[in-house]
């Protein structure tokens, strides 16, 4: 139950040990937007309908308008059509000038960001210091992350306790990442008490939501009766579910399993 980290940041490199996931899919759709500050700036207000029409270039050129009078959403939007190439020239400088902005005006997503491109050059202190920013507003990916480094001691002192407090503030949001880590920290007793039932009931939250390392720890639990009742149907669907997704020790287990079951 060793962890994995995975990077998921779509315009870097990926196998980073922080995870934040870009909002590039639906990023108008999600409503983060400060209501206030969009109803007071027409050009990012025409810019979101642009958006949703395809309209991109045009949506760029509005996004910026409202970049530069301070949108810090603007900004934040403007900074992905950069990193993506959407309705603009692709430009990795523009994407990070306009994506620090948003941050230092306290946009989570960018702060998180920000944290990612610093981890992914090694600066932990920095990457730590913004992930932090972040995960106190309440970002779910940035409290995910904040768990990681605690867990890892990177930019700053390693504590399983403190990286069971992020964890469990994302896994309440139902970050499946975080309540697989939560999970993990239950089951070998590290910044908690050692516990099956919790370890397990975590487990089965994020396995509900896809995640194949839970899925495969759950099938498992079932497998040894331990935290759960033992049974061998429960464990043999939960690592199925975890192979189906390419979980290769459960691929393993299943081609085991295959010799005995009926």
């Amino acid at each position: 139950m060793d962890d994995k980290f995975k990077g998921g940041l779509q315009h870097l490199p990926s196998g980073s040990a922080l995870s934040v996931r870009s909002t590039r899919s639906g990023i108008i759709a999600r409503g983060r937007r400060d209501a206030a500050n969009a109803a007071s700036n027409p050009h990012y207000r025409q810019a979101v309908i642009d958006y949703n029409a395809g309209r991109l270039s045009e949506a760029a050129s509005g996004f910026k308008l409202a970049a530069e009078q301070g949108h810090a959403e603007a900004q934040y939007l403007l900074s992905t059509m950069y990193d993506a190439g959407e309705g603009v020239v692709q430009d990795s400088a523009e994407a990070m000038a306009w994506e620090r902005r948003a941050a230092e005006q306290g946009h989570a997503y960018a702060q998180a960001n920000v944290s990612f491109r610093y981890y992914a050059a090694e600066d932990f202190a920095e990457a730590f210091a913004w992930c932090q920013r972040a995960a106190y507003s309440q970002l779910a990916w940035a409290q995910y992350n904040l768990g990681l480094m605690y867990r890892k001691g990177e930019g700053v002192a390693q504590s399983d306790v403190e990286a069971a407090h992020w964890y469990r503030l994302a896994a309440t949001q139902r970050f499946a990442e975080a309540q697989q880590k939560l999970a993990d920290l239950y089951y070998t007793g590290r910044g908690v008490p050692l516990s099956y039932p919790q370890a397990a009931a975590w487990y089965r939250k994020a396995a509900e939501l896809g995640n194949a390392e839970a899925q495969f720890q759950l099938g498992h639990l079932y497998g040894i009766g331990q935290g759960v009742e033992h049974d061998y149907t429960e464990s043999r669907h939960w690592i199925r579910q975890a192979a189906l997704q390419g979980h290769e020790q459960a691929v393993l287990e299943l081609k085991r399993r295959e010799y005995r079951d009926p």
